[in-house]
Formats: C-alpha cells, sequence, structure tokens
C-alpha cells in the first residue's frame, strides 16, 4: 500500500506533504516524536500482513493451550508475535514492545526490552483466538505505536477478509485506501451495539445484568469475539457502539485511536477518554450515544423485570 498517496488525499487540515511528528511535536512540546511515522506505518502494515499470512498458513492445525479454561492461546500467536517482533526491531531496535503472548514460550505478557523508552509498539498477534481455534473467521492483527504512553499509529488487519484499518495521529482513519467514518448515531434504540464480556463469567456478574438491560434498549447486539474488529467496525460505520467489560492494552491501543481518528468517541464507563486504554470501555459513533450506552448498562429499561 502506497501510504505516500493516500495520507494527501483530501484529509482536512492536512496539506500535501505535511509531517505527522511535526503535529504531534505542537501538541506534546518539549517531548517531540522523533520518527517519520509514514514510515512506521509501513513497518507496522507489512508486520501485520506478515503475522496474518502466518494465522492463515496454520489454521485447522495450530496446536490449542489454555491459559485458563475459557482463555486460549496457540501455536499460531506465538508465531505470529515473533513475526511482529522481528519486523519492528529490525527497522526500531531502541524501541519498546509490548506483546500478549509475553517473550518466546511465555504465555504471561510481559515487556521484551527497552522498557524505558518514549516509544513503545503494543501488539495482539492474534485477537480473537477462540474464534481461531474454532474455524470463525473473526479475528486479526493489531499493532500499535504508542509515544510517552499515547497511540499515536494503529494498525489492525483482518487477514481473512485482506481489510487493513490503519490510522496516524492527526491523519484520519482508513480501510486500505479509503477513509472511514463512524455512523453519527444518536439514538440507541436505533444502534447496532457490539458486547465483549470476560472469559470466566458467574452467574452474578454485573456484565450479565448489564448485557440484559442493553439487550432491552436497543435495536440489536453482537458479541463477535475480536475487541480489535468491534473498532474497527465502529469506526467505519458497520456498528454504532461497542461495550467491553474487561480489556487488555494489546485489544485495543491500535483500535481506540481509529475510532477516534474516524470522528467517534472511546471513554472507561465513568466518561473519561483519557482512561479508555484497558478494563472495560464504551466506543461509539458519537458521544450522545456513548452517554445512553452507559445509562442503559447501569439502569433496568422502563416496564421490564429487574435482574437479581
Amino acid at each position: 500500500m502506497d501510504n505516500s498517496l493516500v495520507v494527501d488525499a483530501g484529509c482536512p487540515g492536512v496539506t500535501k506533504g505535511s509531517d505527522p511528528a511535526q503535529e504531534s511535536n505542537a501538541i506534546r512540546g518539549e517531548k517531540a516524536l522523533k520518527i517519520d511515522l509514514m514510515d512506521a506505518l509501513d513497518i507496522a502494515q507489512h508486520a501485520a500482513q506478515d503475522a496474518g499470512g502466518i494465522l492463515l498458513a496454520m489454521q485447522g492445525t495450530a496446536r490449542v493451550h489454555h491459559k485458563d479454561a475459557k482463555d486460549l492461546v496457540t501455536d499460531a500467536d506465538l508465531a505470529a508475535q515473533k513475526a511482529i517482533c522481528h519486523d519492528i526491531f529490525e527497522a526500531f531496535p531502541d524501541h519498546g514492545f509490548l506483546g500478549e503472548e509475553g517473550s518466546a514460550g511465555m504465555f504471561e505478557a510481559q515487556e521484551l526490552n527497552n522498557a524505558n523508552s518514549d516509544y513503545r509498539w503494543i501488539v495482539d498477534p492474534l485477537d480473537g483466538t477462540t474464534n481461531y481455534a474454532h474455524g470463525f473467521p473473526q479475528y486479526a492483527v493489531s499493532i500499535a505505536l504508542t509515544f510517552q504512553r499515547l497511540p499515536v499509529l494503529g494498525v489492525i488487519y483482518d487477514p481473512v477478509s485482506k481489510e487493513m484499518f490503519w490510522a496516524v495521529e492527526g491523519h484520519g482513519a482508513w480501510l486500505n485506501d479509503r477513509r472511514i467514518s463512524v455512523s453519527h448515531q444518536t439514538e440507541l434504540s436505533q444502534a447496532l451495539v457490539a458486547v465483549g464480556l470476560a472469559p470466566n463469567l458467574s452467574r452474578e456478574s454485573y456484565e450479565l445484568r448489564s448485557l440484559i438491560h442493553l439487550l432491552m434498549e436497543c435495536q440489536a447486539v453482537r458479541r463477535l469475539g475480536s475487541a480489535a474488529l468491534n473498532l474497527c467496525y465502529v469506526a467505519c460505520g458497520r456498528l454504532d457502539g461497542f461495550w467491553a467489560s474487561s480489556l487488555k492494552i494489546w485489544d485495543i491501543a491500535a483500535g481506540v485511536l481509529i475510532v477516534r481518528e474516524a470522528g467517534g468517541v472511546v471513554s472507561d464507563l465513568d466518561g473519561q477518554d483519557s482512561h479508555a486504554l484497558g478494563g472495560a470501555l464504551i466506543a461509539a459513533s458519537t458521544r450522545i450515544l456513548q452517554n445512553r450506552i452507559g445509562i442503559a448498562l447501569e439502569n433496568p429499561p422502563d416496564n421490564s423485570p429487574k435482574c437479581a
């Protein structure tokens, strides 16, 4: 993909040949980006495609391991992360790296090196592992670059559909070579909302009560099994909202930037945008819809039985 052509294609507020690093410098002041984000984007997209190719090649043959009863990891997760690590460190050996699968042969996430770098790549090599293990074609590779802990670049690649969602801070959100935007829906009763629930729920879980409240209020609910793709679908208008109760930073670092660059909002359950990089979050096409989803999650709808 020729990003030098794409970025100039009608982005409001971006002049031809403008430097994303300079724009971020103005926002962050003394600490300035010292890399070309377009070059970094190219590296990230190629890494995502390399990882996606591995996932497709290993589909149906990768061994499945259990982190716990309902939380899976496969050999494909590990192989894909190794490939991403190689591509990233070959280009940026002094950057930090945080991958869901940790170092080779380990299942706990840990920062692999360069922990003090201002730059950190945050990677989920296979978001939607349970779907992948069952042959359900709803999974993706997620790669984000953060600068001083804030996402400045995000790439999410669906190897099945060949859809590459991406965003660079200040340059909008894109699906392959097409700029995308959110639906601008404000009415919860007309909204299609995805949900993401923790792998291990109890019958008394607040998530289940909240889910019932949401089901009663919105037009329809979907549970697709990939937080990264849910965020992309909000960004391109396929979904109007997304609520998840238990997420890690690698699930959403790229997707949060893509939604925001597409004109959407992402916040925690208290409406704080700056805290939406882990735990529970709401992503929506508009602030009004985000608020209405939050209210619906907390309150039973009128004329419906309350959950015990």
